[in-house]
Order: C-alpha cells, then structure tokens, then sequence
C-alpha cells in the first residue's frame, strides 16, 4: 500500500493558529483530530471530494472536520501524485446563515 507524506503549508498554519485563538477549534482536541485525519489521509487522499473549478486542474479537496450550532470548520488539501504528497492548505470556517427578523424578509 502507498503511503502519502502529508505536510502543513505555512498558509495552513496560520490559519489552523487563529482558529484556535478564536476559540472555533479546541487546541488539545483540535491537534488529537488533525493529526487522525492527516493519518487517514496518508493512506486514502482521494477519499473526500474535490474541489470543481473552471479552468486549470488542481487536485484541490475539502474534508469536513468540526461541526457545531452556529459553524463548520473544514480542512482544505491538495494532493501531489508525483512527490506522494498531501499539503494541507486551508483551515476554513463557515458560518450559519442567520435568520432575519419576521418582516424583514429580503
């Protein structure tokens, strides 16, 4: 079975920093989950769905990490067949949209 290095970005860093300062992902928890995911992806990188865009193909993909009330944070990749590599990107947080108020239906 081919194994797959998986690396941080600096991109990914940073953002996976702030995530953590603005209190959307528990520090202890948070690097316990990273560090199983990136373990999963090491072995099957293709497994969650890649991103479709217009233009030049990149192997860009997006695997769902943690989900409360009021966000979803997603760890967003990429995978290089030449090198066996896996980048890890993005640290993505998406919000719910918030309802409107009764009478003020857009």
């Amino acid at each position: 079975m081919r194994r797959y290095r998986v690396y941080r970005t600096e991109q990914f860093e940073e953002l996976w920093s702030r995530s953590i300062v603005d209190g959307m992902v528990d520090a202890q928890a948070g690097e316990t989950n990273l560090e199983g995911l990136a373990r999963f992806l090491a072995v099957d990188p293709r497994y969650f769905p890649e991103f479709e865009a217009a233009g030049e193909q990149i192997d860009l993909r997006w695997a769902p990490f943690l989900r409360t009330e009021t966000y979803r944070v997603e760890i967003w990749y990429s995978v290089v067949e030449d090198d066996l590599s896996v980048y890890l990107e993005s640290v993505e947080i998406i919000h719910r949209p918030q309802q409107s108020f009764p009478g003020f239906d857009v």
